[in-house]
């Protein structure tokens, strides 16, 4: 009898594995042969209606988890765990007339602040694989702003992870996620709430998500960092990345502890300066480089990443009480941005709603009060004397 039960059970078990196997292959083969950007586009007004009011769901969901995991300080409903703001300077070369557009448009240097940091919420140990996240503020930048001007500063704020892709296709999809992350129930997203439908599998989705998971860089100044989602040059259309000048090593770490990458950037950068090319990817016409589905990867052989400025970290002590507060209550949002680099699809449109109202959320709750900053003096006292170290 217990035989019978181990065969037909080790039976269930390989006809579950193939069903498992055929799901995955068939999502992405309906995903190569599909319009990448098809249903994403709202046509109607019952589209719009219905994409304002997903949105607002998200908005909710996103504020109940961050009320969820405070520690007790409200933090960001993503990337939370900060390796540090350092000081940097963002330098803009003299380039063809294709990319001078925007902060783009003249050749100029700026102060800048960059923050570096985990993706997962709740925050979890350097040791474990995650996404990374780098976000760069330049700052006293010259050109009409996107934002309102009770919202908008002079800033330019690129935001990036280390991955070239996302693993979210539409806002519904956004929502479902959200929810299932709001109850404690994350993997829902990926299996359905039972697990066991296969109608309800994302799970090429999941295998995105899984490599979005990297095992931790030596330091977050030695990694490759991307938009993911795309934005307008003028009259193209671009991705931007920033990618380390070289692979930065801090020799006497122990990688270890749980968080070692704040110790290896700090004695990094308290012995030598650390630099980023900033690169841009222009969408090839006929390509297939989708505007709306941040889930498919604009390939580099169709269009490569050509480095059209230099971020420039120099020597420093950034570890600080009064730096890491001032890093907390700076926000980041692809919509501080200049007339010429617009966000584009749905997914930014999104963006731009969730991170202003989450920002607001969470600095009324800590008691901050934070304006865009136009220098480093604008933001901490301590730089406005000249003295950098």
């Amino acid at each position: 009898m217990i035989k019978k039960i181990l065969k037909w059970l080790s039976v269930f078990v390989l006809a579950y594995a193939m069903l498992f196997v055929a799901v995955f292959a068939g999502q992405m083969l309906i995903a190569e042969l599909r319009d990448p950007d098809a249903g994403l586009v709202d046509k109607t007004e019952e589209q719009k209606a219905n994409r304002r009011t997903e949105t607002a769901a998200i908005v909710e969901s996103v504020r109940n988890i961050v009320t969820r995991e405070r520690t007790p300080q409200y933090q960001r409903d993503a990337h939370s765990k900060a390796h540090g703001c350092v000081r940097a300077t963002f330098e803009v070369f003299e380039s063809q007339s294709r990319y001078n557009h925007g902060i783009f448009k003249e050749p100029g240097k700026y102060q800048a602040w960059i923050r570096f940091s985990n993706g997962s919420v709740p925050a979890v140990v350097d040791t474990k694989k995650d996404a990374r996240g780098m976000a760069i503020k330049v700052m006293n930048v010259p050109g009409e702003q996107l934002l309102p001007p009770l919202l908008a500063g002079k800033t330019q704020d690129f935001v990036m992870i280390n991955s070239p892709a996302f693993f979210i296709r539409s806002t519904a999809d956004y929502r479902v996620l959200e929810k299932a992350v709001e109850i404690g129930q994350p993997f829902t997203y990926f299996f359905g709430e039972h697990f066991i439908n296969p109608f309800e599998w994302r799970l090429r989705q999941l295998y995105i998500a899984l490599g979005t998971r990297k095992k931790a860089p030596a330091t977050p100044l030695s990694d490759q960092y991307y938009s993911m989602t795309p934005y307008k040059l003028g009259p193209h259309q671009m991705k931007y990345s920033a990618k380390s000048c070289e692979d930065y090593q801090a020799p006497g770490i122990d990688t270890t502890a749980p968080n070692f990458l704040r110790a290896a950037m700090k004695k990094l950068l308290s012995e030598q300066d650390a630099c980023f090319q900033f690169l841009v990817q222009l969408r090839k016409p006929g390509a297939r480089m989708p505007i709306e589905d941040p889930t498919v990867e604009w390939s580099e052989k169709d269009s490569p990443f050509v480095p059209i400025a230099r971020v420039h970290i120099p020597k420093q002590s950034f570890d600080t009480a009064a730096q890491n507060d001032m890093c907390e209550a700076m926000s980041f949002n692809v919509w501080h941005a200049v007339k010429g680099l617009e966000p584009l699809s749905h997914f930014n449109q999104l963006r731009r709603e969730v991170y202003l109202h989450t920002a607001a959320y969470r600095r009324v709750r800590n008691d901050m009060h934070a304006t865009e900053p136009n220098s480093w003096c604008d933001s901490l006292e301590q730089y406005c004397a000249g003295n950098t170290q």
